[in-house]
């Protein structure tokens, strides 16, 4: 029963005890023992205080309250009666002590005696040991058993009856036509809590109404009691919930149409940059919900990145309940195609919706030299990459193998080299032998659009002849940018744990550590000199730090190395750490500022046909 209806009861039995014991003394207050041992078995109820199944602890504080009344009461009458009492409430006690003392977490295939205990001294209820004593006082009362003796007995059977019966039930069943539910708390601004009979499933859509008004609402958490149903229902519009608190009372009813936009409502835990709520259905790890700004038709955009279940207890029940995690993609301008970061909470108790029908991909701005990315996962919303701003930086790509790397750099390169010289440096002999890209020769004209690839010579340290190469195109777009503006050129190093090994990892004077120090610097100076880079590898461990560190633009494929999991979550943020390792084959996480999305965001990689390398 709701809290309304148990101090309800609680008056209506304390009104009869009194009555009845003002028709007995002429006082409605007496020193009798019984009278004492009837206000606490009115108070210390299952109603209100005591659970249903009372804890060793409150056997041992019953049991305590016995002795002393024990100890102040008349035993003429009784006296046999009050120490079969006795003897049995210090037995119950001392069960419960051992209860109490016993380990909770004692695992044993044989008998469990604390455990035994425990269940054993449940039977000694504050209900039944202070009824004993009632009327234990009460024969010594009236031992004639004469009209006080019946009057006072007829009125404990009747506040027995009160306190055991689930009045609040049998007034929602008596009700025709309607679920109706009692109004207990609101969590603010928009849920309400609710007790009732039959109350919907889980993620039903519901009308909710009272003689202040109607309004839709979707159950988002249901659990089932002994003796009722307890809910949160969350509304559609806020300003009712304060009317149905006032009111005591709703009726809920299941509406025809299904609540397949709401899933959850912003919760406890959300901040400026993630979202934590019950999810109401099934969800997928980097599926993209919405959440309504309060009064205006746009959505901020998150992203699924954690799930976990969790146990939600209340009295007389328990319930386990999906809760889930999401970052922040932030509101997705359509003109322009691009998340723009929301930099506030989502409201509280806002409604999260799953369908985003509502949201038209767009159009990409003209003037911008784009490249598609891929798809938000699960969506149609384009992610683009701005190859004008990749150029002035530099690019890491990171992830498994066999995860989609070389497949996004064989097609990035091509693109890039429509307007750029482009280089890619390769020690596997992938690029030239199956990609069929032309080789890095004398005949490249360093000053025209194109691509190649450039092999180190074998028995060669590829750190050295990477540093090598470097320092060649340097030099030709430094005499460029003296002269004027130098031609835009890119080099994508491949397996660069290869070419750009980390130095903590080698010995000193191993070939190529030297190398690596000093391409990490060179990676600091040319940008300026219209020269970037695209890193690709498996594991940023083995990668140098000085090297990576210079890549403000990110695209992570899976990623379960520890080493690579910190690095990226101190680049792009805590959110990103749970959602790596569930990546999937042609998945991959962007960020940075050449990416169309100012906050990490997870897409299916875009695929097309291969057309062929690009002429050189």
């Amino acid at each position: 029963m709701g809290i309304r209806w148990r101090i309800s009861i609680l008056v209506v039995q304390l009104a009869f005890l009194l009555g009845a014991t003002t028709y007995v003394t002429g006082n409605p207050f007496t020193d009798e023992v019984w009278f004492f041992a009837g206000l606490l078995a009115v108070v210390v109820n299952p109603q209100l205080l005591e659970p249903y199944y009372p804890r060793p602890a409150d056997v041992i504080g019953n049991s305590i309250l016995f002795l002393f009344l024990f100890s102040v009461s008349e035993k003429e009458v009784a006296s046999l009666g009050w120490n079969i009492t006795a003897v049995t409430v210090v037995i119950f006690g001392a069960l419960a002590l051992l209860g109490t003392f016993s380990s909770q977490s004692e695992r044993s295939s044989g008998f469990n005696f604390g455990r035994a205990a425990r269940i054993i001294s449940r039977f000694a209820s504050a209900q039944v040991i202070y009824s004993l004593v009632f009327f234990l006082g009460l024969t010594g009362f009236d031992p004639l058993m004469g009209e006080s003796f019946w009057v006072l007995a007829a009125t404990w059977g009747l506040v027995i009856f009160l306190g055991t019966t689930n009045w609040q039930r049998i007034w929602m069943a008596s009700s025709s036509g309607t679920t109706k539910g009692f109004v207990d708390t609101v969590i603010g601004p928009s849920i309400i809590t609710v007790t009732s009979t039959k109350l919907p499933k889980q993620d039903t859509l519901v009308e909710v109404s009272s003689h202040s008004g109607s309004v839709s609402g979707v159950v988002i958490k249901r659990i089932f009691r002994r003796d009722d149903i307890w809910g949160q229902i969350h509304l559609s519009d806020s300003t009712f919930s304060e009317r149905f608190l006032k009111d005591g009372s709703v009726d809920v009813v299941p509406s025809n149409e299904p609540a397949n936009l709401i899933v959850g409502s912003v919760d406890a835990g959300s901040t400026d940059t993630s979202l934590a709520f019950i999810a109401t259905r099934p969800l997928e790890i980097g599926q993209v919900v919405a959440v309504p700004l309060v009064d205006s038709p746009v959505h901020v955009l998150y992203q699924l990145v954690h799930a976990y279940i969790e146990n939600t207890d209340i009295k007389g029940g328990a319930h386990l309940f999906e809760y889930a995690k999401a970052a922040q993609l932030g509101i997705y301008v359509s003109d322009g195609q691009y998340f723009k970061r929301h930099p506030w909470t989502p409201s509280a108790g806002s409604p999260i919706k799953a369908d985003l029908n509502f949201i038209e991909p767009g159009n990409s701005p003209s003037g911008k030299d784009l490249a598609v990315l891929g798809k938000v996962i699960g969506t149609e919303l384009p992610v683009n990459i701005d190859l004008e701003a990749a150029s002035t930086g530099h690019v890491a790509m990171l992830g498994m193998t066999k995860m989609g790397k070389s497949t996004l750099a064989e097609r990035l390169s091509l693109q890039l080299a429509a307007t750029r010289r482009v280089t890619i440096l390769d020690i596997t002999g992938e690029w030239i032998g199956k990609k069929g890209f032309p080789k890095c020769d004398n005949s490249v004209d360093w000053t025209s659009a194109g691509v190649s690839v450039f092999e180190p010579e074998p028995g060669k340290v590829p750190a050295a002849r990477a540093e090598e190469f470097l320092n060649f195109l340097m030099e030709k777009a430094e005499k460029e940018y003296q002269a004027g503006d130098p031609f835009p050129r890119t080099v994508i190093i491949d397996e660069a744990h290869q070419f750009i090994p980390e130095p903590a990892g080698l010995g000193f004077n191993a070939p190529g550590r030297d190398n690596s120090f000093k391409i990490g610097l060179l990676l600091m100076q040319i940008r300026k000199f219209g020269i970037s880079v695209i890193l690709i590898s498996q594991r940023t461990a083995v990668v140098a730090k000085s090297a990576l560190s210079q890549c403000e633009n990110l695209i992570a494929f899976r990623n379960v190395d520890q080493t690579g999991l910190d690095y990226l979550e101190a680049l792009a943020g805590g959110d990103v750490r749970p959602i790596l390792p569930r990546l999937q084959q042609g998945e991959a996480l962007v960020f940075g500022p050449a990416i169309s999305s100012e906050l990490p965001v997870a897409i299916n990689v875009f695929q097309e046909e291969k057309t062929g390398a690009a002429a050189s």
